[in-house]
């Protein structure tokens, strides 16, 4: 056993993205092929209890603490430091140390584990949060929302387990724009998302293969926020010529920081694109935001202003028709319930562009995630 382990680790340890997600797939079949009755039941029906104490932990800050700490702490250190009645917060570090959120070390005392570490961080305190405030009160709706209606799958934004949840008749933007606070978590969520980066070194021969001159327009970032993506792109290729506009709302762009190189442009995608010709068109987690019928409207506008060197790259998660990774179907189930949109197969992506006039001349994995990739679009002839 402990050579089979020794083993899997290795294998693990020189696996990119995609490998690693394989990998772990794999053992999670292999765990799920070892369990009883009983111990599938309580798989299933306790799931929730992850999230809903990883909150209570970054409430108290008590992973902060384990992470900051070079050794082990007691649990009575512990609960003075969050103020939290010792009796309580014994049966969570012992639920979180059964469930390897924490280590435990001896009898009350504990240490930071790698998992720890993570929920100590911007990034897994955020993908808490987001995910107990914002997307379980959906989830949890959605079995009676689909009941009443039918069990039709869900496409109307204004319709949806979300309405239900909230309380609330507009769709999700609406609702973040009522309630600053809940807009600003989940902007802060997009942005750790992006950090996540296009992997922009395995695009070096497609984006090197557009020949440019300073006054051509290069690259668009369609609704690309703040510009992460834009700065990443300028900083991978610094030596391209050409005119870089990243483009959002222009209520976003006029909180946005300026960017060397970058320009900013305040736009709604709705509309017709200002930008005409450039050489590439960049979209990143824009589409799957929306039904094909929106989604449709949205390339459509672009695909109006393209010229004879245009492209457009969409950066999403291209799933396979068959034997989906868990991590993009809960993905997909996460955007029917808040947004009524959709994480799209192979064939459904071939199908929209299609529908718009546009055909994939190639689909470029990041290596990053199991399906996460760039598909290279351009006027179908």
């Amino acid at each position: 056993m402990e050579e089979a382990l020794t083993q899997i680790k290795s294998l693990a340890a020189q696996a990119d993205g995609a490998a690693r997600q394989k990998l772990m797939a794999q053992l999670r079949d292999l765990m799920v092929s070892l369990e009883d009755a009983d111990d599938t039941v309580e798989r299933i029906s306790y799931a929730m209890l992850e999230t809903f104490t990883a909150q209570i932990g970054v409430d108290l800050g008590v992973f902060e603490l384990l992470a900051a700490s070079a050794v082990p702490l007691p649990l009575a250190q512990l609960a003075e430091a969050t103020s939290a009645e010792p009796v309580l917060l014994g049966r969570l570090l012992r639920y979180w140390a059964s469930v390897a959120m924490v280590a435990e070390v001896d009898a009350d005392t504990f240490t930071a584990n790698r998992v720890t570490h993570v929920l100590a961080s911007r990034k897994g305190k955020n993908y808490v949060r987001v995910h107990y405030e914002l997307v379980a009160p959906a989830m949890y709706e959605l079995p009676r929302f689909l009941q009443r209606t039918g069990y039709v799958n869900p496409t109307d934004p204004l319709h949806l387990p979300l309405q239900d949840a909230f309380h609330w008749e507009g769709d999700l933007f609406a609702y973040f724009k009522a309630f600053p606070t809940k807009a600003a978590l989940f902007d802060e969520h997009m942005q750790v998302q992006r950090d996540r980066i296009t992997n922009w070194d395995k695009l070096s021969a497609l984006v090197q293969s557009k020949q440019s001159v300073p006054g051509d327009i290069l690259f668009v970032d369609v609704g690309g926020g703040v510009g992460h993506q834009s700065r990443r792109f300028r900083e991978a290729f610094p030596n391209l010529q050409g005119r870089m506009i990243v483009e959002d709302l222009p209520e976003v762009m006029q909180a946005a920081k300026d960017i060397p190189g970058v320009e900013k442009l305040g736009y709604n995608f709705f509309t017709p694109q200002p930008v005409k010709g450039a050489k590439f068109y960049y979209f990143r987690g824009v589409l799957h935001d929306f039904t094909d019928e929106k989604a449709r409207t949205i390339l459509g506008n672009t695909v109006a202003v393209m010229g004879p060197e245009s492209s457009i790259l969409v950066d999403e998660m291209v799933l396979p028709d068959k034997n989906v990774h868990w991590g993009a179907t809960k993905m997909d189930l996460k955007m029917m319930a808040n947004l009524g949109s959709q994480e799209r197969t192979r064939s459904q992506w071939l199908a929209l562009f299609e529908s718009v006039g546009l055909r994939v001349t190639d689909i470029i994995s990041h290596g990053l995630d199991a399906y996460q990739a760039i598909m290279v679009t351009t006027k179908a002839v």
